[in-house]
């Protein structure tokens, strides 16, 4: 009966432990997102905001270079990725239209995408999907 009890708070403890820490991760995932948004013109961070790479390092616009001032640190490899997805955008985007914040979707959308990739955490990738349902542009 002891070993049972003993069980079940290792069972308890590691879900509350689990919780704890994907709980921690929505919130930084959040915290960075919203950052973003918030404050255009970010200072240039030390390392990827996507790999987390220290090495050539290069400020990408999250909606276009002709949209916005939303942007983040990456690393050269990340910037390629994420420069070869925005020229797969529609036209309006390519051509600037800052007044259309779905070019701002369309980038978080990459970004997100490509840190789960890079990541594996999943919540970037359960948000990308999220924004990606929910998101209609005329």
């Amino acid at each position: 009966m002891k070993n049972q009890y003993y069980a079940k708070n290792i069972i308890y403890d590691s879900f509350y432990k689990a919780n704890e820490t994907i709980n921690k991760e929505n919130e930084k995932a959040l915290t960075w997102i919203t950052d973003i948004i918030e404050n255009p013109n970010r200072d240039k961070k030390d390392r990827c905001e996507i790999c987390g790479s220290p090495e050539n390092l290069q400020v990408h616009h999250v909606r276009g270079r002709k949209n916005g001032n939303e942007v983040i640190t990456v690393c050269i490899i990340c910037h390629q990725e994420l420069t070869r997805n925005q020229n797969l955008w529609d036209k309006r985007c390519l051509d600037g239209d800052p007044g259309n914040d779905w070019c701002l979707v369309l980038g978080l959308i990459n970004i997100l995408k490509l840190k789960y990739e890079k990541t594996g955490i999943e919540i970037y990738k359960i948000t990308a999907e999220n924004l990606k349902e929910s998101f209609h542009y005329e």
